[in-house]
């Protein structure tokens, strides 16, 4: 970042505006995702399918061609395939999970209702603290064997036990157990009535991807996975490549196109995106704006569009013992964030500025009380800090990933915080350093994100509750904790989404969670590569695509 750029950014104002224009250029395809949230009653299959709710297996628009290769460029390598012993699950791993597994249901993102997949119907009872769901009798894992009710209920109650220390747990943990009636029929039990249930049964992440509970207990799952899905793994090789061959036994392996999907791990975004331009790879997925805004003028290049929640966020590390503890200081460093800034020169406008990760919830009705970019305001509240700890310079640690988006993250706020008085020291790490770094608690600051979803309640929850797994920065205060119980058990979906405003605001307030940039997710094709959808949280479901 040049002088000219520097001072451009500290001069900008951060209006944390949600929406804005997307142009719609060259291939463009956009979808605007809607965050409705409707009661559900009893759906089968059939009825699903007329309503034309399904995003999976559903008739595709034109006649597919079959046979051939499709390579699929990817950022990082998988962590892992065991919903234990891996971590959260990233972009890249549920795009590449999603070929291999498969949760009990699909998710429509237009409508935000379920669709059958495993599972054919779902039904609560009087009081909805019981579903009943009724599986497929016709599915069959990798190696051959039955997929079955026990299967489901081995997965969840693994995923569900303390003991396990499982970091989707606390996602899910409104679930008591589930419990297998016979080979197709499965119960969860819950603890109160909860709105988010559905779509955790239909999440592409650890939590959601039914395993085989065989090779789970083999220990085996995480390098050498069994699924149901319509893609086997038989080639890892960790840093280069995965690749996936057809299931041949799949249950709808009519809908099933393409004989071998590679995944190949290209890290640097430039050249994951000339190996689009130059055919070497057909898919590929990206963040970064001056990349993205090629592509949509570009004649030979199919951008998919989706607008969704979620966020990239910094996180400040306040839990107790931590310098970052000090509210004086975390306030500090929250007015010396510029979003603006980061939208404007990492994103190039390709993201919007927001208040609150909840998308298309409306939150105009609440003061958000988002702490916006002010070095005049940095500054008093670093005073403050100074007076009442006698401490005259701060100097902070912040880790963020040795990529390009990283290394602009940490420069921008640099200099930002530096401007109001703080040092922060740098430290580039992997991906996977990253990540074990902030769950083990070792960072002043760092980026991460919270996902999309088709109800961010249970992450809201999770990133907040004293005890949880998720609450990486050390939210301990009880108007948040209790507005995230309330929240957990409301049952209309005003109320719950005026709760989880609330939240966000209250998050706002207490200055542990900045946002730097929202969910809007991009992914880009070779324009004979057909039937990909848009990318819903960033993840590109490849299952079904043809190559013409």
């Amino acid at each position: 970042m040049d002088a000219r750029e520097y001072a451009k950014f500290l001069t900008l104002k951060d209006p944390a505006w949600e929406g804005g224009d997307t142009r719609k250029q060259g291939g463009t395809i956009m979808r605007t995702e809607t965050f409705r949230f409707k009661g559900f009653g009893r759906l089968s299959a059939g009825l699903v399918l007329a309503l034309g709710l399904a995003t999976g297996p559903a008739a595709l628009a034109q006649e597919a061609k079959k046979g051939g290769t499709l390579t699929v460029a990817i950022e990082t390598d998988m962590e892992g395939f065991d919903a234990v012993e891996s971590g959260a699950a990233g972009i890249t791993d549920q795009t590449v999970m999603k070929t291999v597994m498969e949760p009990l249901m699909t998710w429509n993102h237009e409508t935000n209702e379920p669709g059958p997949l495993l599972a054919t119907e779902w039904s609560p009872n009087e009081d909805q603290t019981v579903w009943t769901v009724k599986l497929r009798d016709d599915v069959k894992f990798h190696d051959g064997s039955p997929f079955t009710a026990t299967d489901v209920a081995h997965h969840y109650n693994r995923v569900l036990d303390p003991a396990n220390k499982s970091r989707s747990r606390s996602y899910i943990s409104v679930i008591e157990h589930v419990d297998a009636i016979d080979d197709t029929t499965v119960e969860f039990h819950l603890k109160h009535p909860w709105a988010a249930l559905l779509p955790y049964l239909a999440s592409t992440g650890y939590s959601g991807m039914i395993p085989s509970h065989k090779q789970v207990e083999a220990g085996k799952q995480q390098r050498e996975p069994i699924g149901t899905g319509p893609y086997r793994l038989v080639e890892w090789r960790s840093g280069d490549r995965l690749v996936m061959e057809k299931n041949q036994d799949y249950w709808a392996k009519d809908e099933i196109n393409v004989d071998k999907i590679v995944f190949r791990q290209l890290p640097d975004t430039q050249t994951r995106f000339a190996s689009l331009q130059s055919g070497q790879v057909d898919v590929i997925w990206t963040d970064r704006g001056p990349t993205i805004l090629e592509a949509q003028t570009d004649p030979n290049i199919v951008t998919l569009i989706a607008e969704g929640g979620g966020a990239a966020t910094v996180m400040l590390n306040g839990k107790e013992g931590m310098v970052l503890a000090n509210d004086n200081l975390r306030f500090a460093l929250a007015h010396a964030w510029n979003q603006a800034a980061v939208t404007k020169i990492s994103w190039q406008d390709t993201r919007p500025n927001v208040e609150h990760p909840l998308g298309n919830v409306d939150c105009s009705a609440f003061d958000m009380h988002y702490r916006a970019f002010d070095i005049d305001k940095a500054k008093d509240y670093l005073a403050k800090y100074k007076e009442e700890t006698g401490k005259d310079n701060v100097t902070l640690t912040m880790i963020h990933t040795a990529t390009a988006r990283g290394r602009e993250l940490g420069e921008i706020y640099q200099q930002t915080a530096r401007a109001a008085g703080i040092e922060l020291e740098l430290v580039p790490v992997d991906q996977t350093t990253l990540v074990k770094r902030t769950y083990g608690s070792d960072f002043d600051i760092t980026g991460w994100r919270i996902s999309d979803g088709a109800d961010l309640g249970p992450q809201l929850f999770s990133y907040t509750q004293p005890g949880s797994s998720y609450n990486l920065t050390g939210f301990d205060d009880p108007e948040l904790t209790q507005l995230g119980e309330e929240m957990r058990v409301a049952t209309s979906l005003r109320e719950r989404h005026d709760l989880q405003c609330k939240m966000a605001a209250r998050m706002n307030e207490r200055a542990r969670i900045l946002y730097r940039g929202g969910g809007r997710y991009y992914a880009f094709t070779r324009p004979n590569i057909k039937n990909v959808p848009e990318p819903f949280s960033g993840v590109t479901d490849v299952t079904r695509a043809w190559i013409e």
